[in-house]
């Protein structure tokens, strides 16, 4: 529970204009010669390869499968298997074994999965989400069908459209262009859950993707669009769950009857159910002050990020960080030699700036911005001193990593990432009896 009633969010500049203002477009085909699947995903769970090396793959061809919650992987391009390879897996930052397939540029589908009805019993609905191997898209990548297997007394399917992060803009381009995917996904998802309806919930002034959504929705009357405020971390499913519904809960949104699912995680559900496509490609933003022509850009499962990035014009004259994600949430990499995956919304470009750390002044205001109640300095103290049991009292399990206390801190100290570090601590060393 919270220890303290906090403002917990804060407006902050979006930078998105220049990115979404511009056409979206495709990665060239000819610019990816290989594809790189990890075969370990970002919560260490590891993905038993089905393909061996020298085996022919088609664009959607299963080639692993993760035991853990059962998720399939699948091929975005057709060629042949190479190559098992270590590369680092930037959801993780640690390196891993990943399924190398060569490009033949021929682009051969492999059968598409059967279309489930909309009035499919829910069970099958829920078989089908699972076989399609979807996970969130927003940056999570919790097996989607597992949310709706164990959901219980379930009200209202949650769309978050919110995409607080900076510079991002998939989630935007996604409703203002395929608006009526989303409708439908979310409708399905309606049907998974045994729910009410659905709220797909967006930040006030996004008025091409707001018009778009209510003209799709407009003969479903169990999907209803709501504005949220534009204020960080809306998107976090706590904060939004609190703005739509009053409601606060201790660990899962389906304590107080809701599931919470990304917009882009609805397309995906749409294009799997009513159309029988599995996840092969994604649409990602490239953004930032060091990136000339920022934009949104559709690319194979697997493309590695430099691929992408000879795309996009960068700025030569500044040093720049490169974040796989938005600068709220994302660590940066050391290289541009990392595989896309089906979590990754995003690459940003930001110019290296040098603060000047002071001591901690004591304000309060890591506190009094933390969305979950924390108290970021007092887990700061107890991380140095290596106190297990004030960790363990501070609840700083619950830190959602939103790196609000870090944007705040007038002593420009790196709260958020001594925070994930403590956290680790916390989980490699508990304190005794727990």
């Amino acid at each position: 529970m919270k220890l303290f009633s906090t403002i917990g969010s804060r407006r902050i500049p979006g930078h998105k204009n220049i990115s979404v203002c511009r056409k979206v477009q495709t990665l060239p085909p000819e610019s990816v010669s290989h594809v790189y699947f990890p075969l370990v995903a970002g919560n260490g769970a590891t993905c038993d390869p089905i393909v061996k090396i020298g085996d022919k793959v088609k664009v959607g061809t299963k080639i692993a499968y993760r035991e853990a919650m059962s998720v399939p992987l699948f091929s975005s391009v057709s060629g042949t298997v190479t190559e098992i390879k270590k590369l680092v897996n930037i959801t993780n930052g640690r390196p891993c074994d990943h399924i190398v397939i060569e490009n033949d540029f021929k682009n051969t589908p492999e059968k598409l999965l059967t279309p489930v009805k909309l009035d499919a019993p829910r069970e099958h609905l829920i078989e089908a989400i699972k076989e399609a191997g979807i996970l969130g898209m927003g940056g999570a990548g919790f097996p989607t069908w597992f949310k709706y297997h164990t959901a219980k007394d379930i009200h209202t399917v949650l769309i978050n459209a919110v995409e607080c992060e900076p510079y991002l803009t998939t989630d935007y381009c996604a409703m203002r262009d395929s608006a009526s995917d989303i409708v439908s996904g979310a409708r399905y998802l309606v049907r998974a859950a045994g729910a009410d309806k659905a709220i797909i919930a967006l930040k006030k002034g996004r008025v091409e993707a707001y018009e778009a959504l209510v003209a799709a929705s407009e003969e479903h009357p169990e999907v209803t669009i709501q504005l949220v405020p534009d204020k960080y971390p809306m998107g976090w499913e706590g904060t939004l769950i609190y703005e739509v519904f009053k409601a606060r809960y201790d660990k899962l949104p389906s304590e107080v009857g809701v599931v919470v699912n990304n917009a882009q995680t609805a397309v995906a559900v749409h294009k799997a159910l009513a159309k029988g496509e599995v996840i092969t490609s994604r649409l990602i933003t490239v953004s930032g002050n060091a990136v000339v022509n920022p934009g949104n850009i559709v690319v194979p499962i697997g493309t590695l990020a430099e691929d992408v990035l000879k795309q996009f014009e960068i700025r030569k004259d500044l040093e720049y960080y490169l974040l796989p994600g938005g600068p709220m949430t994302s660590k940066s990499a050391r290289n541009a030699t990392f595989a896309l995956q089906v979590v990754h919304g995003g690459l940003t470009l930001l110019e290296k700036v040098k603060f000047r750390t002071v001591p901690c002044l004591r304000c309060g205001d890591c506190t009094t911005n933390c969305p979950v109640g924390l108290q970021p300095v007092e887990i700061k103290l107890a991380f140095e001193a290596r106190d297990m049991v004030r960790l363990a009292k501070l609840e700083t399990a619950r830190c959602v990593d939103c790196g609000l206390c870090s944007y705040v801190c007038p002593s420009k100290i790196e709260v958020s990432d001594i925070v994930s570090k403590a956290k680790t601590l916390l989980r490699v060393m508990p304190p005794a009896g727990k």
